[in-house]
C-alpha cells in the first residue's frame, strides 16, 4: 500500500529530526517540519522527503521534491512539482493550477482543494477516520474470580488512532523537550543515571520495582489519613520526578548510541532530546499491543526509577557503574 512507503520515511526522518520547531535551511536532503513554516522557494529542489506535522508547508511554482511529501495535521500550500506521493492526514491541502504530483494522492480526513489545472499522474485516495478503524483477533481470557469476566478490547476507530497517535507526538515531543533541558541543566547527573541503566540493568530493576511498591504504599497510607494528604501529593510528585528523569536518562542513552551509528558529534542535550522522542514513539508502539503492550514501556520506566535511586537522583555514582561508559565523559 503506499501509505506504507509514505510511513516509512516519514518515521525515519521523524527519528531523526532535531528538536527545534522547524528546519526550512539548505535543500539538499529531506525535511521534517514541526509546528513551523517552510518554503521551497521556485527553481530551488528537495532531494529527499518533506514532513510537516502541525506546520505550514509551500512549495512555490517551479520547485521540486523529489521524495514524497507527508503532512500530519497541518497546511500544505503547494504549486510545484512532486516526483513520489502526497500523504496528508488531517489539515489541509491546496494544489495550484502548475501541480505536478507523479505519484499517488492519499489522504485520510484532510481538506483538499484542487485547481482544474493541477496535474496527479497517480491514484487519488479519500479516507473517513469516521469509517476507518482497526479490529484484530478475539482473545479470550479465563475469569479471575466467579462472576467476574476480564474483558479484552482490541478495536480501535479511526477517531481513537488519530487522537492517539497525536497525543503521543504531543507527549513525546514534550518529553523530548524536557529532556533537552534536564541534560543541558543537569548534565552528570543524567549521565550518571544512564551509566547504571546500562551498567546495572538487573540491579536496577529490582530496586525500581521496590521503590515503585513503597512509594505507592506510602502514598495511599498518607492519602488514607486525610490530613497527610499534602505529604501524599509531594511523595507522588517526587516518584513521577523519578519516573521522568529515569525516562531521559534512557533518551540519552539511545541518542548517544544513534548518534555513534550515524557517526555524528551531537551535544549530550540533543542526544538527549533525540533519544527520548525515539524511545517514546517505540513504547507508543509497543504500547498498541493489547494485552502485554504495556510492558515494555513499564518494564523500562521500572529500571529507570531504579536507576535514579541507586544514584539518589544521580548525586552520586552507583558502586557497579563504569565511569568509563558515562555520557558526558564519552
Amino acid at each position: 500500500m503506499k501509505a506504507v512507503k509514505i510511513a516509512v520515511p516519514f518515521i525515519l526522518l521523524l527519528a531523526l529530526a532535531l528538536p527545534s520547531a522547524a528546519y526550512a535551511a539548505g535543500t539538499s536532503d529531506g525535511r521534517v517540519v514541526i509546528g513551523g513554516t517552510y518554503t521551497l522557494f521556485s527553481g530551488h529542489v528537495l532531494a529527499g522527503d518533506l514532513v510537516v506535522i502541525g506546520g505550514a508547508a509551500t512549495l512555490e511554482s517551479g520547485s521540486r521534491v523529489e521524495g514524497d511529501v507527508a503532512l500530519i495535521g497541518g497546511v500544505l500550500n503547494t504549486s510545484g512539482e512532486i516526483n513520489g506521493d502526497v500523504f496528508a492526514m488531517g489539515g489541509v491541502v491546496t494544489l495550484g493550477p502548475e501541480v505536478v504530483i507523479h505519484g499517488d494522492l492519499i489522504t485520510m480526513g484532510a481538506v483538499v482543494s484542487r485547481d482544474q489545472g493541477a496535474v496527479i499522474e497517480g491514484q487519488v485516495s479519500e479516507g473517513d477516520w469516521e469509517g476507518f478503524g482497526f479490529t484484530g483477533p478475539s482473545i479470550v481470557l479465563p475469569p479471575l474470580f466467579d462472576g467476574f469476566e476480564v474483558p479484552v478490547r482490541w478495536h480501535f476507530t479511526g477517531y481513537e488512532l488519530l487522537f492517539g497517535f497525536g497525543w503521543s507526538i504531543v507527549r513525546s515531543l514534550l518529553m523530548a523537550g524536557l529532556a533537552v533541558l534536564l541534560v543541558m541543566f543537569w548534565p552528570e547527573r543524567t549521565a550518571r543515571v544512564a551509566r547504571t541503566f546500562t551498567s546495572q540493568p538487573v540491579a536496577a530493576g529490582g530496586i525500581g520495582l521496590l521503590t515503585a511498591f513503597f512509594a505507592m504504599t506510602l502514598i495511599i497510607v498518607l492519602a488514607v489519613t486525610i490530613c497527610l494528604i499534602p505529604f501524599s501529593l509531594a511523595a507522588a510528585l517526587i516518584l513521577g520526578a523519578g519516573f521522568i528523569f529515569g525516562w531521559v536518562a534512557i533518551g540519552l542513552e539511545v541518542g548517544w548510541k544513534l548518534a555513534q551509528v550515524l557517526k555524528r558529534d551531537w551535544h549530550p542535550a540533543m542526544q538527549a532530546g533525540l533519544g527520548t522522542l525515539l524511545l517514546s514513539f517505540v513504547a507508543y508502539a509497543f504500547g498498541l499491543i493489547p494485552c502485554v503492550g504495556f510492558v515494555f514501556g513499564l518494564m523500562l520506566a521500572v529500571i529507570g526509577l531504579g536507576a535514579v535511586t541507586l544514584t539518589r537522583f544521580g548525586g552520586q555514582d552507583s558502586l557497579a557503574a563504569s565511569p568509563a561508559s558515562g555520557i558526558v565523559s564519552r
